[in-house]
């Protein structure tokens, strides 16, 4: 069973597991540290003991007192009665130094062949048995090869006092712990309370209950913020569904007007009353007409749905190229013809040389400045002035049309981007209500923007394009 199948589903069990995991490893890390330090002062503390009481055996043996007179006085005052004694003579003999001093029960240490320096320090060794203590020894070699002296002393007491640490420190580990866990399952519980709730909003609008949003309990805290943000995203996507159900009911509404037109042209037909060669040709113009009229309209959703698939330059259609493109060049060529579709609105142009550079699809900005013109054929009187500039500002390209026309009311100004929308008291030449919305289109593929003006109570309507210019 892999460790993932181990771990609880829910966010609430991972979490607490794993702070559970985390303070076991830091309790056991503190526990390792405290019982390492423990049992270094018991054994500095023992080996302090030891070495004065081997400086004071070595005091008597240098002065060649008998071991019995004085040495064990001695070392009865110094508290050794636990100490173990003996010199070991070159024929391996061992001479206990003191007998009595310790209990005759006590397996003696295993001394180290050959004995140990005492220049290197107190060692540990086990007893001779296997059952018997650990012992601290320390050994000296005698003067005039007399043979050497073995001092040690049990490690019983230090071991006892290490084994009821070792206890204690258990206890409290599984008791911080017992606690940390139930503290964590409450915080856990209050903490992720929020998130509980946030979900079952969640399946509730999964379930067909769109006007329902979550319930943040705190803005500051990130859960609240998430649930800020989910609202946030819903009621997009709630403005988004409504934008969409508009644009389709405008389309089929703009559809329908020239697909009644062919069907009444179709019934006429079959109801045998263009006999008339004259009729005929006139209903087959009409036919023309708006099946042309259908066609326009297709092109431009369609045109609109490529360039909703490229917001910007860095993201665009596959169909979208993206090179250099000298914006005077387009706004020259589209003037051009504009002055063969619409003589009473030829522009006047005001187009350096040269003239900035952008990144992006030549055609595109040039159905960009076409729309402009044909929104103003459409929407101001014959006759009225049009002017076009191209400019340029630091990293920017700007293109500004300018017409002198009947204006915008400014009720209209903040919609007539919007698709399918007609201000009313324009002066109306049939158009479908996309032209400024393929030209918001376009300048947004192109990391640009349109900003529409429009003064109040006067006249005119100037559109300003701002493009990025290219790099370089």
């Amino acid at each position: 069973m892999t460790a993932r199948r181990l771990l609880p589903r829910s966010l609430r069990g991972r979490l607490l597991c794993t702070l559970l995991v985390l303070a076991t490893a830091v309790l056991l890390a503190l526990d390792a540290v405290l019982y390492g330090s423990v049992r270094g002062y018991l054994t500095d503390r023992t080996d302090t003991s030891l070495q004065a009481v081997h400086r004071r055996v070595m005091t008597q043996v240098r002065k060649e007192l008998p071991p019995t007179r004085g040495l064990a006085g001695s070392a009865r005052m110094l508290g050794t009665s636990e100490y173990y004694l003996e010199i070991i003579q070159p024929d391996g003999v061992h001479r206990d130094l003191v007998p009595g001093l310790r209990d005759p029960d006590d397996p003696p240490p295993r001394v180290p062949d050959p004995p140990l320096r005492a220049a290197d320090g107190p060692v540990t060794v086990p007893s001779v048995t296997p059952d018997g203590p650990e012992y601290r020894l320390l050994t000296h070699a005698l003067p005039d090869r007399r043979g050497t002296l073995v001092v040690a002393v049990p490690m019983t007491q230090a071991r006892g006092t290490l084994d009821r640490l070792l206890l204690a420190e258990a206890v409290g580990t599984c008791a911080g712990i017992a606690l940390l866990a139930a503290a964590g399952l409450v915080v856990l519980r209050r903490g992720l309370r929020p998130l509980e709730s946030m979900a079952r909003d969640a399946d509730a609008i999964a379930a067909g209950q769109g006007d329902r949003r979550v319930r943040p309990a705190d803005e500051e805290s990130e859960v609240g913020r998430l649930g800020l943000a989910l609202n946030t995203m819903l009621d997009g996507q709630e403005d988004a569904h409504a934008r969409l159900r508009r644009f389709v009911a405008d389309a089929s509404h703009e559809l329908r007007t020239p697909l009644t037109a062919v069907l009444g042209y179709a019934d006429l037909h079959h109801q045998g009353v263009l006999d008339d060669a004259g009729r005929r040709e006139h209903v087959m113009e009409g036919i023309t007409h708006e099946a042309l009229r259908m066609r326009r309209l297709v092109d431009d959703l369609l045109t609109l749905a490529r360039l909703d698939a490229s917001p910007g330059t860095r993201d665009a259609s596959p169909g979208t190229r993206r090179e250099p493109v000298r914006l005077a060049e387009v706004v020259r060529a589209a003037a051009a013809s504009a002055r063969v579709v619409g003589p009473g609105h030829a522009p006047e142009l005001s187009v350096p040389g040269g003239g900035p550079v952008v990144t992006g699809d030549g055609d595109q900005l040039r159905r960009l400045v076409d729309n402009l013109l044909a929104n103003v054929r459409v929407h101001t009187p014959a006759g009225t002035a049009v002017r076009i500039e191209v400019s340029e500002a630091p990293g920017t390209a700007v293109l500004t049309v300018a017409d002198d026309g009947p204006g915008i009311p400014a009720e209209a100004l903040p919609r007539v981007l919007d698709r399918f929308y007609r201000a009313a008291g324009t002066h109306s030449g049939g158009g479908s209500g996309l032209g400024l919305a393929i030209v918001a289109a376009v300048a947004a593929s192109h990391g640009g923007a349109v900003e529409v003006a429009s003064p109040p109570g006067g006249s005119g309507t100037t559109v300003r394009v701002v493009l990025p210019a290219a790099p370089g």
